[in-house]
C-alpha cells in the first residue's frame, strides 16, 4: 500500500482590510474581482521560493500546469472558506487531478504582493517547512483579488513531489 505525506498549515499572519461582501447566486457564491493569477505573480513567487531553497542547497521547484490550475481553483474558494477544507467539505487536495507521493498547501490572505506573501510564509514555521521541503519538486500558485471581502487578496501554494 502506498503511503502519502500530507502537510497542511494555516497562516497566522493576515492583514484585515475594509468591509466584507460577496454577490451570491442561488447556487453558489461569486466573488467580485480578478480570479486568475498572472504569469508575473506565479513567476515572482516561484523565484522568491527558489531563492530561499537555494540558501539551503535545496533543488528549485518548477511550475506545474496541473498545480497552477488547481491552485487557481483553491484561490477562488478561499474568500468563501479560508481553510484547508474546500467549501464542499472535502480535503483541499481533492482539487489535484494528477498523481503525487507527497503534497502540501500554503494559504494566505491580505498580502498585496508576491514578496509580502512569501515573506509571511517564510516567517511561519509550518509554511516555511513546506517551502523548504526537499521532497517537493513542483509548485502551483493561485491568487484572487476579491475587493469586496475582508482580506481582499488570497494566495495559494500547492506543492507536490
Amino acid at each position: 500500500m502506498r503511503k502519502f505525506l500530507i502537510m497542511l498549515f494555516v497562516p497566522v499572519l493576515m492583514i484585515a482590510f475594509a468591509n466584507s461582501g460577496f454577490a451570491a447566486s442561488a447556487n453558489s457564491a461569486r466573488w467580485q474581482g480578478e480570479t486568475t493569477v498572472s504569469a508575473n505573480f506565479a513567476a515572482e513567487v516561484l523565484e522568491l521560493v527558489n531563492i530561499e531553497r537555494a540558501k539551503l542547497g535545496i533543488a528549485p521547484l518548477k511550475l506545474s500546469p496541473d498545480l497552477m490550475r488547481a491552485a487557481g481553483v483553491r484561490a477562488e474558494e478561499l474568500p468563501e472558506s479560508f481553510s484547508h477544507t474546500r467549501p464542499n467539505g472535502s480535503s483541499c487536495f481533492t482539487v489535484i487531478k494528477s498523481s503525487y507521493s507527497v503534497v502540501g498547501e500554503n494559504i494566505a490572505a491580505g498580502q498585496r504582493t508576491s514578496a509580502a506573501v512569501v515573506e509571511s510564509w517564510m516567517n511561519s514555521p509550518g509554511h516555511r517547512e513546506n517551502i523548504l521541503n526537499a521532497k517537493f519538486s513542483r509548485l502551483g500558485v493561485g491568487y484572487i483579488n476579491a475587493p469586496d471581502t475582508d482580506y481582499k487578496h488570497y494566495w495559494v501554494q500547492l506543492f507536490k513531489g
